[in-house]
């Protein structure tokens, strides 16, 4: 499962996006509502879609809880999908909301009259678009934008091009520029790989995240490859290990019953973790967190894999999802391969050889019926 580390919600239900595909033979900008399934605090929203030649006006209206936002992106046709004609793009959202944006095509891209054109508008967790609450598709057909309805309705809203180099939520205070909203939190108070751009769905060639160098070198998130943003990159034998995870909930009580029923088993290369520290509870980003975090010290060049598991024992909420024992996520787990390389500078490394390397991933290093 890929939560950060519980980021499946109940809170929508499933949504069938089908349901929101507007015919393309209609000639007048269209709305669609998604009808929650379930009851109590939810997301909630609604959206209209204008289709004009060379850009499109998107309203956004509803409701929004702590930690999400809305996302979108346009495409030619009326489903949703096929031949982008914008890169997907966010917009950093709170409470009760309306928005409204007039967003251009990528260079060289149009629609023509009679064409048709749809945004694909998705509600998930503002660190990460792929975890999604629920999504649903506007559609148009570009039918001159003579009206006042291609106007957008509150002009001011800003939406940020996740493609482009700028960085989801990124947030502005006193003049300085912060991306954490977009990084996991560290248990230094800070965030890991703050230096490491988003990147897009599809990369030719290498990805940076591959051969980048961290600004926390050696800090290592347990499950690393669920999140794509906090892939390790270039680690040197003289970069000083720690491995880390973490849990937050919504409130203190559901922390204090997550840590009174959760059971860890984290190893690296079949070696477990015995000399575990668990920080205080803290609150951070309006959640309350706990940090587990594992000093290893200096390791030899080599491949090294970390894998992470959670149980509990009994039925757990973390105030957006039930886990443990008959709940749908009755275990969290993942893992982190990496590879420590020789130093550049040929410095001599004491190392600490609490772990030994191995030739490659090694995978399954927990048996299913561990612990």
């Amino acid at each position: 499962m890929n939560r950060y580390h519980a980021l499946r919600t109940t809170l929508i239900g499933a949504l069938t996006a089908a349901a929101f595909v507007i015919a393309p033979a209609l000639a007048t900008a269209q709305d669609a509502t998604p009808v929650p399934t379930t009851t109590g605090p939810s997301n909630n929203v609604q959206g209209n879609f204008v289709a004009c030649d060379t850009n499109a006006v998107i309203n956004l209206n509803g409701t929004l809880l702590a930690n999400f936002d809305v996302y979108f992106q346009i495409f030619a046709g009326a489903t949703g999908s096929g031949t982008p004609l914008t890169n997907l793009r966010q917009v950093s959202l709170a409470g009760t909301f309306t928005f409204s944006e007039r967003v251009s095509y990528n260079a060289g891209s149009t629609v023509g009259t009679g064409g048709s054109a749809s945004a694909r508008v998705i509600v998930a967790r503002e660190t990460d678009s792929t975890r999604v609450d629920f999504d649903f598709v506007i559609a148009d057909v570009q039918d001159g934008c003579t009206s006042a309805a291609t106007q957008p309705q509150n002009p001011g809203g800003s939406s940020i091009d996740l493609n482009s180099g700028a960085t989801a939520g990124t947030t502005t205070t006193g003049g300085t520029t912060t991306a954490a909203s977009l990084l996991l939190p560290a248990p230094n108070g800070g965030v890991l790989n703050p230096n490491l751009p988003a990147e897009p769905t599809v990369v030719l060639g290498a990805r940076v995240s591959d051969t980048f160098r961290s600004e926390t070198p050696g800090l290592i998130y347990a499950a690393c490859q669920n999140f794509a943003r906090a892939l390790p990159g270039l680690i040197y034998d003289n970069d000083r290990i720690t491995v880390y995870w973490s849990w937050y909930t919504r409130t203190e009580a559901q922390m204090l019953e997550h840590l009174a029923n959760v059971n860890y088993s984290v190893r690296m290369n079949s070696a477990i973790f015995n000399q575990v520290v668990r920080s205080p509870i803290t609150q951070r980003d309006g959640n309350f967190y706990v940090f587990y975090s594992v000093d290893i010290g200096f390791l030899r060049p080599g491949h090294y894999e970390v894998e992470y598991r959670a149980t509990w024992n009994n039925p757990v909420n973390d105030g957006y999802a039930d886990f443990g024992p008959g709940t749908e996520n009755p275990l969290d787990d993942g893992n982190c391969n990496f590879d420590v390389r020789r130093n550049p500078n040929s410095e001599q490394v004491s190392y600490t050889n609490m772990f030994l390397p191995t030739e490659f991933p090694v995978h399954q290093l927990i048996s299913p019926d561990a612990p």
